[in-house]
């Protein structure tokens, strides 16, 4: 394998496990929003949800990032680094935006039942510039599907149960397509070291 296309790999593989990450986070967030809007957030729901992503999916990503070996300096593209990180700083920055006015406009016109929709639709639609940049299919995948979910809870759902099973089947979403991601990312770092040997 070339050294180009190894510290590309070595970048895919590290912000793969930097994405499961978030969505680890993420998901664990959701879940907790959820079961609080079900009605169903013990203690012991709530250890649950924060400590399975971590012992499932954190843990394992965190070594994983330990495992692969970084990129040298001196092999980085500074000016490529540049624009990519500028690029992800403005679709976040959109997503951000248009959460926040979303939730101003939802609770001004009182439909504060939709905010869970409106903004998993949003992070849904941000995964689409981010699956180009990253490179990574499975991101116009769980954009999609987060899409085609909120959409189905606000429309087929009262508007008692949307928050509540919105964000549960968010969460859903988000952590299996952090496991998905691990999984991938594992196994690409696994074949990287044995061609190395």
């Amino acid at each position: 394998m070339k050294r180009e296309d190894q510290n590309q790999t070595l970048e895919a593989i590290s912000g793969r496990a930097t994405g499961v990450l978030f969505f680890a986070g993420f998901g664990a967030l959701w879940l907790c929003t959820g079961l609080s809007a079900l009605h169903r957030l013990t203690l012991a729901a709530c250890v649950f949800a924060v400590a399975a992503p971590v012992v499932s999916l954190v843990i394992p990503a965190l070594l994983l990032l330990w495992r692969v070996p970084s990129i040298p300096l001196e092999a980085q593209d500074e000016e490529r680094n540049r624009q990519y990180r500028r690029t992800f700083g403005r679709i976040n920055g959109i997503q951000w935006t248009a959460i926040i006015l979303a939730v101003i406009l939802l609770n001004i016109f009182h439909q504060v039942a939709y905010i869970v929709p409106t903004i998993a639709t949003i992070v849904g639609l941000h995964l689409f510039p981010l699956a180009r940049l990253f490179q990574y299919p499975a991101h116009f995948v769980t954009g999609t599907l987060l899409v085609l979910w909120s959409v189905g809870t606000a429309t087929l759902l009262s508007s008692q149960n949307i928050a509540g099973f919105g964000a549960v089947g968010t969460a859903i979403i988000l952590l299996l397509s952090a496991a998905y991601t691990l999984v991938s990312a594992t196994r690409a770092a696994s074949s990287l070291q044995t061609t190395k040997i």
